[in-house]
């Protein structure tokens, strides 16, 4: 079979049932990462109908090495990171295609420290799953996911777990009474947690599109379908509406004007507050190659310098561990916070951004007003394959040109999509 790579920015994701997400190649990966990781691992999974066949194949695998397996249910994929760092698994493994339809999935690995793996990693365990993929032919295999039921949310209390850790972070007591929140979980895996614990904390939630059913999971909803939201909001008098993707690790926001505020927004948000109360140190936050020039001209305005890496979530972690950063993220609503530092939370970013209004009413409102995104253009083409970019000359010439047009008025940027 061919050396195919799997690995993108975001795990190994494909159309559930095809490779490398048919039955031979799942039991592959499984047992590739248990020879990886070793001990015990900790498996969650998102709401999609195809999550608890590929769970049990996952399982299959892992269990024929030495490593053993803890289901955790229906979680989001950041509880995942933080609960394997903060329970003492060697590893943990999330099944989930985030923002993509039910008909797709993945799966995501977490090293101990609740950290994705790195690319050294990465290509030892792609190298291992073709070894034992050897000499078969599972590329031209498609199998059909079993129409069975979706996994019960939190089997073992690992949902409670989760919001212990993060609400340990907060002021104790129900410090958002007062404050009206719109909250769409994408009918995925924030719609039992994300609720709870605002309402937990004393806001008044109103709560639309959490009813998963194995296939409406980010249908017409969620971070990537904000009108749902802003249908919900023009019926409500709330102080913010939120919405998170299937797997919980984004979100994208909206004031009570029903005006969209995407994850660059919420940097500028975060960072001045961060700089007020003297946590931002040293005065940088870390974006991507997608990051709006707004963002970084606003900053720049408040004595703050934003460093661009790719994109990503798991670059920006490594930057931010690399330069002591306290703040990074993506115009997408991947937001990571120096406090856990492992990878987006949707949930974590509502909290500090429920914190921020909390004690100061007028800041997003204020964001809202003031927050005008520059001009761009996102063009998306369909490739055969992904050749290097550097080694096609009319590609190189033609971008050199603009390049050299633009001068510091604007960019461009040329990238194969990771996922």
């Amino acid at each position: 079979m061919t050396n195919t790579k799997l690995y993108g920015t975001d795990g190994i994701r494909s159309r559930a049932g095809a490779f490398p997400l048919n039955a031979p190649a799942i039991v592959a990966i499984g047992q590739a990462v248990g020879e990886r990781l070793g001990g015990k691992i900790l498996v969650g999974q998102d709401t999609r109908i195809s999550s608890p066949w590929i769970f049990d194949l996952l399982r299959k695998g892992i269990s024929q090495t030495s490593a053993t397996v803890t289901n955790a249910g229906v979680v989001p994929t950041p509880a995942i990171a933080l609960l394997t760092k903060s329970f003492g698994y060697s590893g943990g493994v999330m099944i989930s295609a985030s923002h993509n339809p039910y008909q797709d999935n993945g799966i995501k690995v977490f090293a101990g420290d609740g950290t994705k793996l790195n690319d050294a990693d990465e290509a030892q365990v792609e190298k291992r799953i073709f070894e034992l993929l050897q000499s078969t032919k599972v590329e031209e295999q498609t199998d059909a996911v079993p129409a069975g039921q979706i996994s019960a949310a939190d089997p073992t209390g690992w949902l409670e777990r989760y919001q212990e850790i993060l609400v340990s972070h907060f002021p104790p007591g129900e410090w958002l009474a007062g404050l009206r929140i719109v909250v769409d979980c994408a009918n995925g895996a924030m719609s039992e947690v994300a609720p709870r614990l605002l309402r937990t904390l004393g806001s008044d939630v109103t709560v639309t599109h959490a009813s998963p059913t194995g296939t409406n999971i980010n249908a017409g909803c969620g971070a990537v379908h904000v009108d749902a939201l802003r249908s919900v909001m023009r019926d409500r008098s709330a102080h913010f509406g939120v919405a998170y993707d299937g797997d919980g690790d984004r979100s994208m926001f909206m004031s009570t004007n029903s005006r969209l505020i995407d994850g660059d927004a919420i940097l500028l948000l975060m960072a001045r507050r961060l700089k007020k109360i003297g946590q931002l140190n040293p005065p940088t936050v870390v974006g991507t190659l997608m990051t709006n020039f707004s963002l970084e001209r606003m900053l720049r305005n408040e004595g703050v310098r934003l460093t661009r890496v790719a994109v990503g979530d798991r670059f920006i972690f490594e930057e931010m561990l690399r330069s002591g950063s306290q703040l990074g993220g993506e115009p997408s609503g991947h937001i990571i916070f120096s406090d856990f530092r492992l990878s987006g939370d949707g949930l974590l970013t509502t909290l500090k951004v429920a914190e921020a209004i909390a004690n100061d009413h007028s800041a997003f409102e204020n964001l809202a007003s003031e927050w005008v995104e520059s001009p761009q253009l996102l063009k998306n083409l369909r490739v055969k394959s992904k050749v290097p970019l550097a080694t096609l000359p009319a590609v190189q010439v033609k971008m050199t040109e603009i390049h050299r047009e633009l001068k510091d008025r604007g960019r461009l940027v040329v990238r194969y999509s990771g996922t």
